[in-house]
């Protein structure tokens, strides 16, 4: 028996009423579907909205609802769009994947740096970060690759540490395209010449890295686990230097948002105060293409109150954060993004609107791809009204959203 729906039911009393007609718990439905408990409790209070089409199928198909429109509410034009595999990809993903890619020259290690660095520079500096970078990736992969396989002896190791920060970046732009295949093959492959190089802070920082991209395909608890293991490894290792502790640092940030997500509140505040205390002592550092410090602190201190369900909680302490103290355009925008996700919670939505504006002036091509900002966005068209319309609809427009 099909249930009633009422006038005005939001997509996530929907979800919640088919839930129940089907006699599954929270905790059963968000196993089927592969998320964590506290995603699909999102999903049912509002407080995050469905993505992508291919999760409103799976969800259809976890709660036995044949019609799409009655489950969401939205027409078939209004559904999230699946978006197109970004046109750098294929040629990464090649890159990646090729038998065995051979130098025509000698190895030159100082050239490869320098490349290498340059290709980081401008995915950090760049607000045409997609544009600039992708096109380099492939060609970086293909002679880093040939490089680590041509190098043996005293040499090896700084090839390895080229090929572990060459592996990060692919990391880092695989998820931001969506890539989650190129992502993680990235973050594997980091983590392994960080191994075969036998240097623990490269080991840590790859550790980040996986458990970020772990952390973004679902796998949360995997993601909790490892943060501890890479905790524990580092903290064997001898000396108290700037760079161990700002990688203990970012390692404790990562953590916290993971058990946030599992509903460990306690553990996630401890891993905060413990980032805090961190930060105090090496202030705004950047090492291994991580940027740490009490401004990265107060990012996550938001970003968990908002993963706790606690929008005025982390409203307050997103406000007082000035992220103009982090040189990262992609910890910008994620600050915004967090501000704006709390204002759209409270029904805020002019405020969320002008948050989403400015997350969009630190990186316009970030915005086009970001599932997150893009199903804010799509939010506040639903509910537009005269005063937001005039900030919104051009905003919407431009990311092609209806």
């Amino acid at each position: 028996m099909e249930p009633v729906i009422e006038p005005g039911m939001t997509p996530g009393q929907r979800i919640k009423l088919y839930r129940q007609r089907a006699a599954i718990t929270q905790e059963v439905a968000a196993q089927l579907k592969g998320c964590t408990v506290s995603a699909w409790r999102k999903w049912e209070s509002g407080e995050r909205s469905v993505n992508s089409l291919g999760d409103w199928i799976d969800i259809a198909r976890i709660l036995k609802v044949r019609d799409l429109y009655r489950l969401t509410g939205l027409p078939v034009g209004s559904l999230p769009d699946e978006p197109a595999e970004h046109e750098s990809v294929p040629p990464i993903r090649s890159a990646l994947l090729a038998y065995s890619p051979s130098l025509d020259t000698e190895p030159d290690l100082p050239a490869l740096t320098r490349s290498i660095a340059w290709a980081w520079d401008t995915w950090y500096g760049s607000g045409q970060r997609y544009t600039r970078t992708g096109p380099l990736l492939p060609e970086l992969i293909r002679t880093t690759r040939a490089t680590v396989a041509t190098i043996d002896g005293a040499q090896r190791r700084d090839a390895l540490r080229l090929a572990a920060d060459l592996y990060l970046l692919v990391r880092a732009y695989g998820k931001r395209v969506g890539a989650y295949d190129v992502s993680i093959l990235g973050a594997d492959r980091a983590v392994a010449a960080a191994h075969d190089a036998d240097d623990p802070l490269y080991r840590a920082s790859a550790a980040w890295h996986m458990a970020n991209v772990l952390s973004a395909t679902g796998h949360t608890e995997e993601s909790a686990a490892l943060c501890r293991d890479a905790i524990a490894d580092l903290r064997n290792v001898p000396g108290l230097d700037a760079e161990r502790s700002a990688l203990l640092g970012a390692l404790h940030l990562m953590l916290a948002i993971q058990e946030a997500r599992l509903r460990r509140d306690r553990q996630a505040m401890d891993s905060l105060d413990t980032a805090e205390r961190t930060a105090g002592a090496t202030g705004e550092t950047t090492t291994h293409h991580l940027y740490f410090g009490p401004t990265n602190v107060g990012v996550h201190r938001a970003a968990v109150a908002l993963e706790m369900s606690r929008a005025g909680e982390a409203l307050r302490i997103a406000e007082r954060v000035d992220v103009e103290q982090t040189p990262s355009l992609e910890r910008r925008h994620a600050h915004y993004l967090h501000l704006a996700r709390a204002y759209a919670i409270r029904r805020d939505d002019l405020a969320s609107a002008h948050m989403l504006l400015r997350a969009d002036q630190e990186i316009p091509e970030e915005s086009r791809l970001n599932v997150a900002l893009r199903a804010v966005v799509r939010e506040l068209v639903t509910r537009e009204t005269p005063t937001t319309r005039s900030v919104v609809r051009p905003l919407a427009e431009r990311l092609g959203i209806a």
